[in-house]
């Protein structure tokens, strides 16, 4: 197992802060171990279920054979890889926006555009994937209060919200939310394109339909100028 990832992501910075790192990495290890456990305990009871997912398929189409070699072990799989899809879950927000820096007088808007995601429909659990498109303007009139954030913590919201269950609205709506609260910005938007499995492989099975939401707040809610900017930088409007 590699756990430069790991590391380098989240305990990297937190031993960084530690007065005693070895003290603290002590006691991270417990709750390492303990969560691990409780994680493993979850894995169990899915796999049980999903046993029995492919017993009621198997049930309505008889035909299939679920001694095939490519199934054994797929409910295993299945459960690790929603606990991997619904990660998002157990993440705190406002660790990933722990660290903030003075805007000084930059008042322009800052966009990261393209940030790729994949989410789970909580309608049928079937995943949609897409783009997110967040964009702020910093309030350089609160002083030094006024903050920027590194552009990795954009996409670590974005990855946030979208690693859990839930509809594409609400995603939008709460990674808006999360910018505002936690940055306190004179404005926020928020634009998100998404191709679900639901529509493209399921009814009406519209394979190259997507759906695009928005979420705006402040000055991109009151000025059409601002949100025209945000769209052109984009690449949605001319």
């Amino acid at each position: 197992m590699a756990y430069e990832s790991t590391y380098n992501k989240d305990l990297a910075r937190a031993l960084a802060r530690a007065e005693n790192p070895e003290k603290f990495l002590d006691g991270e290890l417990v709750k390492i171990r303990s969560r691990a456990i409780e994680l493993n305990s979850a894995r169990e009871d899915m796999a049980k279920g999903y046993e029995l997912v492919l017993q009621g398929l198997k049930k309505a189409f008889p035909q299939l054979d679920l001694n095939d070699k490519n199934l054994q072990g797929t409910p295993n799989r299945m459960a690790r890889a929603l606990l991997e899809v619904c990660s998002g879950l157990g993440t705190n927000e406002k660790e990933i926006f722990s660290t903030t820096f003075p805007a000084e007088k930059y008042d322009d808007v800052i966009i990261l555009k393209n940030i790729d995601y994949t989410s789970l429909c909580s309608h049928h659990f079937f995943p949609f994937t897409g783009k997110a498109h967040v964009g702020y303007l910093p309030d350089t009139t609160k002083g030094d209060q006024s903050r920027v954030v590194g552009l990795s913590k954009l996409a670590h919201i974005v990855d946030c919200h979208a690693q859990r269950p839930q509809l594409q609205e609400r995603m939008c709506h709460n990674i808006m939310e999360s910018i505002k609260n936690e940055l306190k910005p004179a404005g926020v938007m928020v634009v998100i394109e998404g191709s679900h499995g639901c529509l493209t492989c399921r009814s009406a099975k519209k394979a190259g339909a997507s759906m695009i939401t928005s979420a705006l707040d402040g000055k991109f809610k009151d000025d059409k100028k601002l949100r025209m900017e945000f769209l052109s930088l984009i690449g949605k409007f001319p």
